[in-house]
């Protein structure tokens, strides 16, 4: 069931054009600008989590409530990841090339800082909504992407900004270390692997630190030549390593199906 809700709404996503009302998480914004002025709790912590968590649960709450059969399930799943995935397309981006501009760098980026920007994109708007989706359900997706989505809205001005942040290197780890398999699997395993090797220690864990994505990315991208891509801008070599890491996820989603059943 997962699998195809997640085949299903990347097909959506990267066939049909979203439309903008479904890019639209405006309402929670206004939802956690209401909840910060109208409720006042003194722990930082509590706010961000009930900003959060009730919209999770009553949405949970009502579409399970409306569709109660396997194929409501399956619809539940497609229609809340296609609303979670982005909000916008990188794809798109790269198409329209308004990807710099979105991106926040200037045109005569240097390719290193070009694909780690690519790459954290590609985190927050696809990998990071499937991994969590793959361990929760639909809570796990619209969880992130209500998390990825209040950190984005609050200001470094704002006094819970660093719990925003925090939660989301909390929810990113584990999938910063999903997504470098994958790019080990999908590119040259030992060359990416080695890459990464010197991260792979207690202190580096408990900083969260997730710099080896980036590195092992930009290497990927640069050396380990996928594909021949000669023809092809590093734009879009890059959406095609994001690509394949995808393509390894699915893979393996599918083998986890087929042993448990």
């Amino acid at each position: 069931m997962q699998l195809l809700a997640l085949i299903i709404a990347y097909l959506i996503c990267h066939v049909v054009p979203k439309p903008q009302r479904f890019r639209n998480f405006s309402w929670f914004n206004r939802w956690s600008s209401w909840f910060n002025d109208v409720i006042k709790i003194n722990i930082k912590e509590i706010t961000v989590i009930l900003i959060i968590a009730i919209p999770v649960i009553a949405i949970d709450f009502i579409l399970y409530g409306v569709f109660t059969t396997t194929l409501g399930g399956l619809l539940i799943s497609v229609l809340v990841l296609s609303y979670c995935i982005g909000p916008e397309s990188i794809e798109e981006d790269v198409e329209s090339n308004q990807l710099h501009e979105k991106l926040g760098i200037s045109k005569n980026a240097k390719i290193p800082v070009l694909i780690k920007k690519m790459t954290q994109e590609s985190l927050k708007r696809w990998f990071g909504v499937f991994f969590w989706y793959l361990v929760l359900g639909i809570v796990g997706a619209l969880m992130y992407r209500f998390s990825e989505r209040l950190d984005y809205y609050t200001t470094g001005k704002d006094n819970t900004k660093p719990v925003t942040q925090k939660l989301m290197k909390v929810l990113n780890y584990p999938v910063v270390w999903m997504m470098v398999l994958s790019l080990a699997i999908a590119s040259d395993f030992e060359r990416i692997f080695k890459k990464c090797k010197p991260f792979m220690n207690v202190n580096n864990v408990m900083k969260l630190d997730d710099t080896f994505l980036y590195d092992a990315a930009d290497f990927a991208v640069e050396n380990c030549e996928v594909e021949e891509e000669d023809k092809k801008s590093i734009e879009q070599v890059t959406i095609g390593v994001l690509k394949r890491m995808l393509v390894v996820w699915l893979v393996f989603v599918s083998i986890l199906v087929i042993f448990v059943v």
